[in-house]
């Protein structure tokens, strides 16, 4: 019986160097508020959330293979750009399983990244990322702690004007602790009602077979 949860949020990003791609267009000309015409609601990479300031939560119910039970996962993210092309990711995950032989397992994970990407593409912004968190876990009265690094790669699609849809793969090394080596495949998808907040969803399966689905919000600054 598994005793481990999937491990997803201490990715830390690394390097794929590509530049944002921007047209400005500038009128010398003085124009009067009403002769001006309107500007769009909503530019297209206002619905990004690569390359934008923004806070994500997001909660997760994880379905553990081979058990009776199941876990719950809270999630907190901040997203901070730092130049053309890279974003910085700073996250915190709290996760508890259900009982497992009298005890439960409460996991808690700490983690920054670097996330690189591409906006030269019309068909979606790709990206990589790369790097370290730290785990420390109680079960059964016994508390477990271990330095994690990890890898990720995935593809922002938008797929209406205001949804996008990202489908990603991810590989977590926890050291120390059991289940070390995890590789998760998955798809989330955000759906904005306006310039600041987005409604989220997500599937995800890694590679010990346990299935997590997550709903949240993004909020952009």
């Amino acid at each position: 019986m598994k005793q481990n949860l999937p491990l997803k949020s201490f990715l830390l990003a690394a390097a794929f160097s590509l530049g944002l791609a921007a047209t400005v267009r500038a009128d010398d000309s003085v124009v009067t508020r009403e002769s001006a015409p309107a500007a769009p609601a909503q530019a297209a990479s206002d619905l990004s959330l690569l390359g934008q300031s923004h806070a994500t939560l997001t909660y997760g119910y994880i379905d553990l293979d081979d058990t009776s039970t199941d876990a719950d996962r809270y999630a907190f993210e901040w997203n901070q750009p730092l130049a053309d092309g890279f974003d910085a990711v700073f996250a915190y995950d709290y996760a508890q399983s259900g009982a497992i032989a009298g005890s439960r397992l409460k996991q808690h994970t700490l983690a920054a990244s670097l996330r690189a990407f591409s906006n030269a593409y019309s068909w979606g912004k790709p990206y990589l990322e790369a790097g370290v968190g730290y785990v420390w876990s109680r079960f059964a009265g016994v508390r477990e702690d271990s330095w994690a690094v990890g890898v990720g790669a995935g593809v922002e699609f938008r797929v209406l004007p205001r949804a996008t849809v990202t489908p990603y793969v991810q590989y977590a090394d926890v050291q120390d602790l059991p289940g070390s080596d995890t590789w998760t495949y998955g798809v989330k998808g955000s759906y904005w009602l306006d310039r600041h907040w987005a409604l989220t969803a997500g599937f995800s399966r890694d590679s010990e077979q346990n299935s997590e689905f997550t709903v949240g919000t993004n909020f952009r600054f």
